[in-house]
């Protein structure tokens, strides 16, 4: 008889395991692949985002130089897109004047108003209906909070967004020196009186001597020469047809602005001197226009027309320039037009250079620049 012995360890050792299984590693899961972001291309605190207008929804890419030289912009969060690039990102909060930096614009339709405020040490101006606009990719940095700029119009003032009516009628607003002549466009050839209170305060002005209808009636009579500033004075005001251009000047203390085709102007003469066209086949463009949107049609030379009136752009290099430089400026540097009478400019796109050298000639001095992608020269 054979006695065989068990032995039991435990309630559950009948179940003991034949051996003690090892965890295998877990993959770290695979980072998600981030498109690659573009190069940040090179510009000045002068560029702004025109050329850019068919292109809605693309997202750019820049760098802005440090020390950067403000430049003027329109709107809050949404810029029309004539305003300064980098000028709208220090506005934002996403870069400094001092330190410069990468900013990203998406390109966006035309906006019916664009609101100005202060932000980070930048005040942006009011603007009405624009063709064409842009947006600093992600927004204003965190805590930063725009400040309504308050704006006067000939039927009351505009805080923060709020109409507050203040009276009725542009000639009859409480605050004269904000009224302008919209109410009378379109009754070509009629006239009517502004009352100009001495020691007012100046508005924004557009256009010589003819002058867009959206404009301060007592500023622009300032700038003509029918009024002063201290002592005021009634002015006849006549009401003309829309013109395609408006040429801004510094005169009498007052610096008009220069704009493009507008519904209706004003002057205080029944009549005015016929509008000057560009010539046939050849493309008007503004004073502040640059030659960016001709870099990439090669070594073709390309003719534009420059009005009468200009006021000087910036400048970079004294041939060739950068193609962000104005057009029209650089004309007058090279002794091509004047500014008083504008005229027909031809250029030659060219490759972009290590460095751009600033001078002196004609009344016009430009800057000195390093590298930059695309250049241009004036031609007879």
């Amino acid at each position: 008889m054979v006695l065989v012995v068990l032995s039991l360890t435990g309630a559950g050792a009948g179940c003991k395991r034949e051996g003690t299984a090892t965890a295998a590693p877990v993959a770290a899961p695979t980072p998600p692949q981030l498109p690659m972001q573009p190069p940040a291309a090179p510009i000045t605190w002068a560029a702004n985002a025109t050329r850019f207008r068919p292109q809605a929804g693309a997202v750019l890419t820049f760098q802005c130089p440090p020390n950067g030289e403000p430049g003027t912009v329109w709107g809050s969060d949404t810029y029309s897109d004539d305003s300064s690039i980098c000028t709208a990102a220090a506005h934002s909060g996403r870069i400094t004047r001092a330190a410069g930096g990468v900013v990203q614009i998406q390109i966006a339709p035309g906006q019916p108003s664009y609101p100005g405020t202060m932000r980070a040490g930048e005040t942006t101006r009011h603007f009405g209906a624009f063709p064409g606009s842009f947006t600093i990719v992600g927004g204003p940095q965190p805590g930063l909070v725009a400040v309504p700029v308050p704006q006067l119009n000939g039927g009351g003032v505009n805080i923060g967004g709020v109409q507050i009516r203040i009276g009725g009628g542009d000639a009859g607003a409480p605050n004269p020196w904000s009224a302008k002549a919209t109410s009378h466009r379109g009754n070509n050839g009629s006239s009517f009186t502004q009352e100009c209170p001495p020691n007012g305060t100046l508005a924004s002005v557009w256009g010589t001597d003819v002058y867009t209808d959206d404009s301060s009636i007592c500023s622009a009579a300032v700038h003509v020469g029918q009024i002063t500033l201290a002592q005021g004075g009634r002015v006849t005001v006549f009401v003309h047809p829309g013109q395609p251009s408006y040429a801004g000047s510094a005169r009498s203390g007052v610096t008009s602005m220069s704009f493009a085709s507008f519904p209706g102007s004003f002057a205080f003469t029944s009549s005015i001197a016929p509008t000057v066209r560009a010539p046939e086949g050849v493309e008007a463009i503004t004073w502040a226009a640059s030659a960016t949107r001709f870099r990439t049609a090669g070594r073709a030379r390309q003719q534009v027309w420059c009005p009468p009136g200009g006021r000087p752009g910036t400048v970079w290099g004294r041939g060739p320039f950068t193609d962000d430089s104005s057009i029209c400026t650089a004309a007058v540097f090279a002794g091509r037009i004047t500014f008083e009478e504008g005229g027909v400019v031809r250029l030659r796109p060219k490759p972009g250079r290590a460095h751009y050298e600033g001078d002196t000639r004609n009344g016009v001095t430009t800057r000195d620049y390093a590298v930059f992608p695309g250049s241009f020269d004036i031609t007879r």
